[in-house]
């Protein structure tokens, strides 16, 4: 009977190795096609023929995260696509954009997110509709209404046993602007279907979403790290619990402010209002609280605020450009703070420069 165990345990586990074996060579395939699709989708020559490669990039794509065990597959499709996986495997997020010869771009995603139901991952496909949403920063936005964005970083953070996750992306879209996107995701009730946005912005309650839209030629940094913030901290001055015998004679023993004036010779003069206010400030109130500033490092958000080049130019994103002041939003209690007072460290690189599509010439029968 042991002998019959070991041989069955044996034949488990030479089955078990075939099956990862022909599980890696059909996955190996399938990153093979999609990488010549991809680059297809950023080089060929036409419109028709990146749209053409992206549409079979889309359905095979789809047709390889149905396989069994295909979130375990590391895709690795280099600059071409952006592919992020939340730590703890819940979902995984791939986007990437196509561009036109007008210089357009439209966007397109797939995530794959794991129903906690029936324990299985589900492929749901994104639906780039950005130039339809008016309330852009406002909107909970589903899969086949989605504010299209190539995504490069995802952030998780928890507060009282709850995972909440927030992306970072960029996207082109035009030849005059382009966007930065601070976003988070969320799945309702356990399920596999992303929703896009959250009021997860403090004091900020009508904000689901930020876009910083700005001018094609402008650099605009968004990233996540520890950096430093200039905090004002109010501090009030302990109050003073000392008694002294010599205090409490001398206020009993003193002339009271009456008996004083009496003793003056001559009439009193005014005082005018201008030296009883510079009396009042150069005697400080007594237990009037103080500041102080320090400079503390913590993991923030870290980005340019973006302004109108030329005054009278609001809402013409081709002339926003890095306004000088660095913003950002810092996780406290469950909720992205903003702070006004960040200082990062200078950086020339481009959190989108992969991303950037060959430039392309423009049509010929574009009207000069």
């Amino acid at each position: 009977m042991k002998k019959k165990s070991i041989i069955f345990t044996l034949a488990w586990i030479l089955l078990s190795f075939a099956a990862m074996a022909q599980d890696k060579e059909t996955m190996s395939n399938y990153q093979s096609e999609l990488q010549q699709l991809f680059e297809q989708v950023y080089t060929a020559p036409s419109d028709n023929q990146r749209y053409h490669a992206n549409e079979s990039a889309l359905q095979l794509l789809t047709e390889a995260l149905a396989v069994d065990n295909s979130f375990r597959w590391q895709w690795d499709f280099g600059t071409r696509v952006s592919v992020l996986t939340s730590p703890d495997k819940k979902f995984r997020i791939f986007t990437w954009p196509v561009v036109n010869d007008a210089g357009e771009f439209e966007c397109f995603g797939i995530v794959q997110a794991l129903n906690e139901q029936t324990k299985d991952y589900n492929v749901v496909l994104l639906n780039d509709r950005s130039a339809d949403i008016v309330n852009r920063q406002e909107e909970v936005l589903s899969p086949d209404r989605w504010f299209g964005t190539v995504y490069q970083e995802l952030i998780v953070t928890h507060h009282e046993n709850r995972t909440y996750y927030t992306l970072l992306g960029w996207c082109g879209v035009d030849n005059l602007t382009q966007r930065k996107i601070i976003e988070p995701i969320t799945f309702k009730s356990g399920g596999s279907t992303p929703q896009f946005g959250q009021n997860l912005f403090r004091k900020e309650s009508n904000l689901r979403r930020v876009v910083l839209e700005y001018t094609r030629d402008a650099m605009v940094t968004l990233r996540y790290e520890e950096q430093y913030l200039h905090l004002t901290e109010r501090v009030r001055p302990k109050r003073s619990s000392s008694f002294s015998l010599s205090s409490f004679f001398s206020s009993i023993f003193s002339p009271s402010p009456r008996s004083r004036r009496g003793r003056r010779r001559g009439p009193s003069r005014p005082v005018s209002t201008a030296a009883r206010t510079s009396s009042a400030i150069s005697k400080p109130t007594r237990n009037a609280p103080t500041y102080k500033t320090t400079d503390k490092k913590m993991a923030m958000i870290i980005f340019d605020q973006v302004a109108p080049q030329v005054p009278g130019m609001e809402g013409l994103y081709q002339y926003y450009v890095p306004s000088g002041a660095e913003m950002a939003y810092v996780f406290n209690n469950g909720k992205w703070e903003l702070h006004d007072s960040a200082q990062g460290r200078a950086t020339d690189k481009k959190l989108n420069k992969e991303f950037e599509p060959i430039q392309k010439e423009p049509p010929a029968y574009k009207v000069q």
